[in-house]
């Protein structure tokens, strides 16, 4: 009878003994998940680190691992954000003092050209204006950089067609790809319509293709095509360049960085464009193709708030 009760009595503390370790193994796995889903979080929008846990056991140990690690990485991203600012008010300091000269200079020259005598004083000034007045555009671009990335320009909604813009860009861009041999071709199932600031998004798109066709060599293809997506719009630019060496990846759309291909140009062209579509609530990716060649994905939200800033006058509807 004895033995029979000890043995009822451990098999009893052995399912407790069990049912504890699965008890506590249960609150572990919770803990995993609500760890796993706290690390998502922060990866999809860094601005809240995880608080420091005093308890012991090896989750806690990883929990104030992971805290340190989040803390350093919103640091980090402090402390880029604050080089940005300071370059950027840099930046808008020199473009201001030089456009201040170059406004003197182009006076001058002016005077000058009143005052000249012969054709060939004329002529000398003439150049001298236009060199002057490209200048004065370069130094304009490098002024608006700075604002489209600190979020100074006002940016004008209306409805447009998408494949008028692509047109007019191709159209702009002609003397380059001729010069360099480069087919355009563009793909646009329909005429879609887009309500966005034409003026802005055709920068951007300008930027992006003629980095595309620059890559490009003689007698090579640069494609546009244009998906209409649902929600969204999608426009996609390849080329038969070399490709994006893996090394230039994080630098690509980072201001005043140039590849080592690069010949010319300041680094602003596609940090400008995807400034501009993210004003636009977009985004922009770069990858490798499979064969050879880069491909940029512009992606634009059509939304159906945009109808409510629209005049009451227009007839045209945002999709």
């Amino acid at each position: 009878m004895i033995v029979e009760l000890l043995a009822v009595g451990i098999g009893i503390a052995g399912i407790t003994a069990l049912l504890l370790v699965q008890r506590r193994l249960t609150r572990q796995d919770r803990r995993i998940e609500e760890l796993t889903e706290q690390i998502s979080r922060f990866l999809d929008n860094p601005s809240e680190a995880l608080e420091e846990n005093l308890e012991e056991g090896w989750i806690c140990n990883l929990e104030n691992q992971i805290s340190r690690l989040e803390r350093q990485l919103l640091y980090e991203k402090h402390m880029q954000q604050q080089r940005e600012r300071h370059t950027i008010q840099f930046v808008e300091n020199m473009a201001h003092q030089m456009k201040t000269a170059v406004t003197a200079l182009q006076i001058w020259l002016e005077i000058a050209q009143l005052r000249s005598v012969t054709e060939e004083e004329r002529q000398a000034l003439w150049k001298g204006q236009t060199c002057v007045l490209r200048l004065n555009g370069e130094i304009d671009r490098i002024l608006q950089s700075s604002q489209l990335a600190e979020g100074k320009i006002h940016m004008n909604f209306a409805p447009f067609s998408l494949e008028q813009m692509i047109t007019a860009v191709c159209s702009q861009l002609k003397a380059l790809t001729d010069k360099r041999k480069v087919q355009m071709h563009l793909q646009c199932a329909e005429d879609l319509q887009y309500y966005g600031d034409l003026f802005w998004l055709t920068q951007a798109l300008e930027n992006i293709v003629k980095n595309a066709a620059e890559h490009t060599g003689e007698n090579g293809c640069v494609w546009i095509r244009i998906k209409d997506c649902g929600s969204s719009v999608q426009i996609v630019i390849e080329d038969e360049g070399r490709g994006i060496p893996a090394e230039e990846f994080p630098l690509l759309f980072q201001r005043f960085a140039r590849g080592r291909g690069t010949k010319s140009g300041y680094g602003i062209g596609l940090s400008m464009a995807r400034d501009i579509i993210r004003t636009h609530h977009g985004s922009l990716t770069a990858e490798n193709r499979k064969k050879k060649g880069a491909r940029f994905v512009i992606s634009l939200p059509v939304l159906e708030g945009a109808k409510a800033y629209a005049s009451e006058t227009q007839e045209t509807e945002c999709p």
